[in-house]
């Protein structure tokens, strides 16, 4: 089957179009004919090996998993034993590993229905970025009546932070650049900065939360627009290779024990009643799909050098069966 490999770290250079294995699935599992995918961060974390941290579960010199890509959009082609709710044929979405492939293993609780009606290839973009954005305003108490302000709302997790927000019922304040303040607005942010013109961390304290997709600020400079009992939780990259990865999660562990604020370092996790509520909201049209572009497995690399360069506006999405 046709895959997207990696077999040495580096740029958008070292990818592969390439004849990998198939795969069975084991008890529990099943096996997805992927539709579509899209590019996540961690796709091109994974591709560079960097921060190095990165290469302790994946390889220290080369990658051990090849395979990249996680989010999944297709139908079941195979049940493996023990698997009673899918049916060869149903349509899923969610998210595994090595989910840039045509075929790919996933655990069967790693998927839910894809809502009738919902394109295929967009749902290739729902799976970690939809997760994430629900698992950080989840996580920092999100609800109705509540002040909460996205910084970075314009790119894959945004889109969705900024529409799951309103969900919630929330009034929502965006940061991007002056290039997005449409898009950002028409997806619903109440409030919408130009964080090239207007300071963001500047005036009262006014925010019940901060969900922070950028990482180019201090806890403490966040903290300052944040109401007493507030929330922070980061899932921005700060870059680096060592130690400011390693450096923005613990002070934000640190900081969490000495002040009244919440700091909450967020990595999502899958979770299948979380997949489920995407799901939903997905089906009735509340929430959609922001998609930049749509590219072939055969233009990966360039699709991964654009989210790369952090100018994507929504989902970079990958149709696996064109």
């Amino acid at each position: 089957m046709r895959a997207i490999t990696v077999r040495e770290y580096g740029g958008p250079e070292v990818l592969r179009v390439d004849d990998a294995p198939d795969v069975v699935p084991r008890a529990g599992e099943i096996v997805v004919r992927q539709q579509a995918s899209s590019v996540n961060p961690l796709d091109w974390h994974t591709m560079r090996g960097t921060p190095f941290l990165v290469r302790v579960g994946r390889g220290l010199r080369r990658p051990t998993r090849p395979v990249l890509g996680s989010d999944i959009s297709g139908v079941v082609d195979a049940v493996g034993p023990g698997v009673e709710r899918w049916r060869v044929g149903d349509p899923v979405l969610g998210f595994g590993i090595a989910a840039w492939a045509e075929r790919v293993v996933v655990k069967a609780d790693g998927v839910v229905s894809r809502p009738a009606g919902l394109d295929p290839v967009d749902s290739g973009g729902v799976g970690i970025a939809g997760i994430t954005a629900l698992q950080a305003l989840t996580r920092a108490g999100a609800e109705r009546g509540q002040r909460i302000l996205v910084n970075g709302a314009s790119g894959g997790v945004g889109t969705f932070a900024v529409q799951i927000g309103k969900l919630l019922g929330a009034h929502v304040t965006a940061t991007t650049s002056a290039r997005n303040l449409a898009l950002v607005a028409r997806i619903g942010a109440d409030d919408v900065i130009d964080y090239t013109v207007d300071d963001v961390v500047s005036g009262l304290p006014r925010f019940d939360a901060v969900i922070d997709l950028v990482g180019d600020r201090r806890i403490g400079e966040l903290r300052r627009v944040l109401r007493p009992e507030g929330a922070l939780v980061r899932c921005g990259d700060p870059g680096g290779l060592w130690i400011r990865p390693v450096a923005a999660v613990a002070g934000a562990v640190i900081t969490d024990r000495l002040v009244t604020h919440r700091i909450i370092p967020l990595l999502a996790t899958r979770d299948q009643a979380d997949l489920q509520r995407l799901a939903d909201w997905l089906g009735t049209t509340a929430l959609r799909v922001v998609v930049d572009r749509v590219v072939p497995l055969s233009e990966v690399a360039e699709a991964v050098a654009h989210v790369e360069s952090r100018r994507a506006r929504g989902k970079v999405l990958l149709a696996v069966d064109r």
